[in-house]
């Protein structure tokens, strides 16, 4: 064997590692599928199937269509700020056509009935109760009031219903009112589900039931959040593209286009939960490349307003937070392995001013509002405690199935990288600082504390983005001399898998 060919079997090898990692998983969430596997654990929590096939056929050939067109631009793609652009262009048409395939038509109905559902989130009902109170008065009270909250809102901080009590305020413009894709038709069948789903004691009393303008103004916020998760996925697509070696940045970005987790759940809060996390990592890579009190500045408060929508924004930031520091112990605060005491020392300062801003917003509410963070944490975890069921279900089965759960969303061909970065980092740059690894270690805790015992493709999502960002550095050592084909390949499996799961299983519903 001459000495070229053993270089082309050995680069073919270190191909093949994330291509049939992508591959096999593939094959066997297609065998789940197909044989009927619990996506789950049976009589404690499953992802329910769909029994029917409800979805319009000109949304699910525009879906195709766009993944299709997305493939063949990367297949095409330059490594220029234009080529960029355009396939994040693309990869937006093709997640608002996923976010279009809704099991109801029109899909403008589905995503109203997303955020007004009283089941699903209720966050835009509590924000009702905004309305009817004055915000110091609301703020002051909400520990008190948390457990007699509706589903989910009793977990969490005040930062989503004030969210939506915006949103509902700015939506009651006319001008919104009359743009909403709601038409009386519509509204009416909404009303007629409504009550089918959740019959009212009093047919006289449509006090639960919400008013036209209240529907219209639930579409507008699923809206929103289908721009904050196209945001998120630009901003993370873009971090992509720059750190992507040469031959595999269009090749990173599809696969951010095409991640799973990120496209089922477009319409819904987590999108607000992912736009918030990943500005705040944004933020944190620009202080590390160039610290300054600025940077350490808006990272600290944006991470601050993602722990106001949501406590569980806490895990992913401290996953950042800790690469951050180990980063500083390490000596490379911006990975400068020069970087002299004093600056460490420096950085160490804006590292703690950082984590001290994250509980900013909690205290502004405290001396404006008479807001009581600690009392709501306690009482926000104990209502959590009680409707998460994890006391109910079984420890041993979810420790193994949470991983899997959240492969799904993952996708196949991230995993693949995973597994590749992760041999490289052993091998080559050991105890590195290494987001990957912190955010590993952040989830391995999380999992084996039991706090979360299902539903965790959905619940970990923001975690992606800071999974991911260092596997496409070693891209290049996986696909050097690779055609572009075979480097798509793993990504095509991905998109395809995302869709077929959708199709097939009930990720987001209403009630």
């Amino acid at each position: 064997m001459t000495v070229a060919s053993w270089e082309r079997g050995e680069k073919l090898q270190r191909f093949s590692l994330p291509a049939l990692i992508a591959l096999a998983w593939t094959v066997l969430l297609g065998f789940g599928l197909v044989w009927d596997i619990p996506f789950g654990v049976v009589g404690e929590w499953v992802w329910s199937k769909r029994h029917i096939f409800p979805f319009a056929l000109p949304t699910l050939l525009l879906t195709f269509a766009t993944l299709a067109f997305l493939f063949a631009l990367a297949a095409r793609f330059s490594p220029s700020i234009g080529g960029c652009v355009a396939l994040l262009v693309v990869a937006l048409l093709f997640r608002f056509s996923f976010a279009m395939l809704t099991p109801m038509q029109p899909a403008s109905a589905f995503w109203a009935l997303t955020i007004a559902s009283p089941v699903a989130t209720t966050f835009f009902t509590e924000a009702r109760q905004v309305e009817r109170e004055e915000l110091s008065h609301y703020l002051r009270h909400y520990h008190k009031m948390l457990p007699q909250k509706p589903f989910h809102a009793a977990t969490h901080p005040p930062g989503l219903p004030l969210t939506f009590a915006i949103l509902r305020a700015i939506a009651r413009h006319p001008l919104l009112q009359r743009w909403a894709p709601l038409d009386d038709v519509t509204l009416a069948g909404i009303r007629q589900l409504w009550r089918k789903v959740l019959p009212l004691p009093d047919p006289k009393q449509d006090t639960q039931i919400l008013a036209d303008w209240e529907l219209k103004a639930a579409w507008w916020g699923a809206f929103f959040c289908v721009l904050a998760g196209c945001v998120a996925f630009a901003l993370w697509g873009w971090l992509l593209w720059q750190r992507a070696p040469e031959g595999f940045k269009g090749v990173a970005v599809v696969l951010a286009a095409t991640t799973p987790a990120l496209l089922w759940w477009q319409p819904s809060v987590d999108s607000l939960h992912l736009l918030v996390v990943v500005i705040t990592f944004a933020s944190a890579l620009r202080w590390q490349r160039h610290p300054c009190w600025t940077w350490a500045t808006m990272t600290g408060l944006l991470g601050g307003l993602a722990l106001w929508l949501a406590f569980k924004n806490a895990l992913p930031l401290a996953a950042l937070f800790l690469w951050l520091l180990w980063g500083i112990w390490a000596g490379s605060g911006h990975f400068h392995p020069d970087l002299s005491s004093k600056a460490m020392g420096v950085c160490l300062l804006q590292w703690i001013w950082m984590v001290a801003l994250l509980a900013c917003p909690f205290l502004l509410a405290w001396l404006f509002f008479g807001f009581q963070p600690v009392a709501t944490l306690l009482t926000a975890n104990a209502a959590h405690h009680a409707q998460a069921g994890a006391h109910a279900r079984s420890y041993l089965l979810w420790l193994f199935v949470n991983p899997l759960d959240f492969a799904m969303g993952l996708g196949g061909a991230w995993l693949g990288l995973t597994v590749v970065f992760l041999c490289h980092w052993w091998r080559k740059e050991r105890f590195r600082p290494s987001l990957t690894l912190c955010t590993l270690a952040v989830l391995l805790a999380l999992n084996v504390s039991g706090i979360v015992r299902g539903e965790v493709a959905r619940l970990w999502m923001p975690f992606i983005p800071l999974l991911t960002l260092e596997t496409v550095t070693v891209a290049d050592k996986a696909l050097t001399g690779q055609p572009k084909f075979a480097a798509l390949l793993p990504a095509a499996l991905q998109g395809i898998m995302a869709v077929a799961l959708h199709l097939r299983l009930e990720f987001l519903r209403p009630w």
